[in-house]
């Protein structure tokens, strides 16, 4: 992967590049903005025989996929997004017990303002929660060399390590220095020791222990580490947590005000304590900026306390910096007016949010034409009152923009049908109606609203077939419309299990969807052929007065990401 050594690059670059020169050789994940981009410039750097990239069903699996490869001597890069270190979180709680051999780094990208998800998670609480280091690039050319370090620290200290990356870092762009290159000592293979690997409950408390007398030499390494400097003499203090750093110094074009002093915290967790006191001792007051929730604040606040220092520590908490959405420039400055005398500044561009989900479907989605015929099929047996529907993330989202106002329920991927069961098991009996019928009467309403559940196929291979079987199992009476493009289509049409290709792009064993959704036990199941021009509008009539609970699988080629050679395969295999 050759660099360009006089053009800028964006951040997303900076950290595969980190990634390929310190030798990792599995990447897994599950396909989300802003970490894509990363695993597509590895694809793009790589060929397959050096580094082998693999889009797993869910992040739990690709964890373990990870980590299995690092016990066997493979150094290995786990890439999601920050909703999607919650499904890796329960494994993670325990490999951090064991530890791992060669490298192991999880590369996590937050999404401050929600840009693309459905939460402005601070997955640096997770990582606190795991107990495992902590790093969080300050600048672009950070972003490389913090990836490369966090291989170099999980080997020596057998312990996973998280790298923590926002969507701005992502998204700008910057030179890269020249740098010389590395050579890692090749991990040894898989080591077989009794009990290294296996963790129990008679051995936790022993392992927890040797956890933390590891992360104490992180820590230690952390108080010495190069991502960590102050700059400017002044008497009052900036700590700028992570990329904040950069969006400070362009807001200031690169000169800090004479009255501040600055320090930039690249290593989150373990906080280099000592860094951090030394930096108090010369300073009057201290703002905190960082990405999220006030985690670094508070640390901080709680290290002065402890070393009997008086230094007003102020941040999110204390309401100098705003609590929620990502940090932008205007933000900073209004922050830093409150402590120090900056000149005025003319009201920056509106900061417009154009969100993925709010976009148009793209011309020619098969999506649109399911919609249409499920709106209207609804308006026909009863108006859209009488039915509750129930969404899940990827393209579908878009329907809940004007016209279609189509959703009633959205919540996290695959959960849309386990959410809807839910619904229905409520639905499934008398509804007390509320309005009066004379003195202390009330009547009953029957059997409730119909409800329909939408998933799309990667959230179905995701987490959302254990939903279905317990809708089958329980009786639920809904309708369950799966919508199967082949691809994971809204985060840019990366492949999962049941796509016909790999990442990249080679051709690859698919998981048959049709037959794991029968597998289930579900009393009806319809596959419409949206390509073949095959009319899904009966299917849809079925499904809403059925008596019992019909899967409706509506395949349709995506309109925007499957290449002609996706579609040769397909059809092919459906003949």
């Amino acid at each position: 992967m050759q660099a360009p050594t006089d053009q800028p690059v964006p951040g997303a670059y900076a950290l595969a590049r980190g990634a390929i020169e310190a030798g990792v050789s599995l990447v897994t994940g599950y396909p989300g903005s802003p970490t894509t981009s990363v695993v597509d410039h590895i694809v793009a750097g790589t060929r397959a025989d050096r580094v082998r990239v693999e889009w797993t069903s869910n992040e739990k699996v690709a964890i373990e996929m990870a980590f299995g490869a690092s016990l066997g001597g493979m150094r290995a890069l786990l890439c999601v997004k920050s909703v999607g270190l919650n499904i890796a979180l329960d494994p993670l709680m325990t490999f951090v017990l064991s530890g791992c051999n060669a490298g192991l780094v999880l590369l996590v990208g937050d999404d401050p303002g929600g840009w693309g998800s459905q939460n402005e998670q601070d997955s640096r609480a997770l990582a606190l929660a795991a107990e495992i280091p902590l790093l969080e690039p300050t600048t672009i050319a950070d972003a490389r060399l913090s990836v490369r370090w966090a291989f170099d620290v999980s080997e020596k200290l057998d312990l996973p390590v998280m790298v923590r990356f926002t969507r701005a870092l992502a998204l700008a762009r910057e030179v890269l220095p020249a740098l010389p290159g590395i050579r890692p000592e090749p991990p040894s293979p898989f080591r077989r020791e009794y009990m290294r690997w296996v963790v129990l409950p008679a051995n936790v408390v022993s392992s927890h222990r040797r956890l933390l007398e590891r992360l104490d030499a992180v820590r230690a390494r952390f108080e010495g580490s190069p991502f960590n400097a102050a700059a400017g003499s002044g008497t009052q203090g900036i700590i700028s947590v992570g990329f904040t750093w950069q969006k400070l110094l362009d807001l200031l074009h690169g000169d800090l005000p004479v009255e501040a002093r600055v320090l930039r915290l690249g290593t989150v967790h373990p906080l280099p304590t000592g860094t951090l006191v030394t930096f108090l001792r010369t300073v009057e007051s201290v703002l905190v900026l960082e990405e999220g929730a006030p985690l670094v604040e508070r640390a901080v606040r709680a290290a002065a306390q402890r070393e009997g220092l008086s230094v007003p520590i102020y941040g999110r908490d204390t309401n100098h910096v705003m609590r929620t959405g990502e940090l932008f420039g205007p933000h900073i400055a209004d922050a830093l007016r409150a402590l120090l005398p900056l000149p005025a500044q003319p009201a920056g561009a509106e900061i417009r949010r154009a969100m993925p989900s709010q976009d148009p479907f793209c011309e020619g989605c098969s999506y649109l034409e399911v919609f249409r015929a499920l709106t209207e099929a609804m308006d026909r047996h009863g108006g859209r009152d009488d039915y509750i529907v129930v969404g899940d993330p990827g393209c579908m989202v878009r329907a809940q923009s004007p016209p279609l106002k189509l959703l009633d329920v959205k919540d996290s991927l695959g959960s849309s049908i386990a959410i809807a069961t839910g619904i229905a098991l409520s639905q499934g009996r008398p509804q007390r109606v509320r309005e009066q019928r004379g003195p202390d009467q009330s009547v009953e309403d029957g059997p409730g609203r119909r409800v329909i559940a939408l998933c799309g196929d990667s959230g179905l291979l995701h987490s959302g077939l254990p939903g279905l079987m317990d809708a089958v199992r329980v009786g639920a009476r809904m309708l369950v419309v799966i919508l199967d493009n082949g691809t994971t289509a809204l985060s840019g049409g990366q492949p999962h299990p049941a796509s016909q290709v790999d990442a990249r792009g080679d051709p690859s064993g698919a998981v048959d969807l049709e037959a794991l959704v029968r597998a289930t036990g579900a009393h009806t199941v319809q596959v419409i052929d949206l390509d073949r021009g095959e009319d899904i509008r009966p299917a849809i009539e079925e499904g809403l007065t059925a008596p019992q609970l019909v899967v409706v699988i509506a395949r349709g080629q995506c309109a925007r990401w499957s290449t002609p050679a996706q579609t040769e395969m397909r059809q092919g295999s459906l003949q």
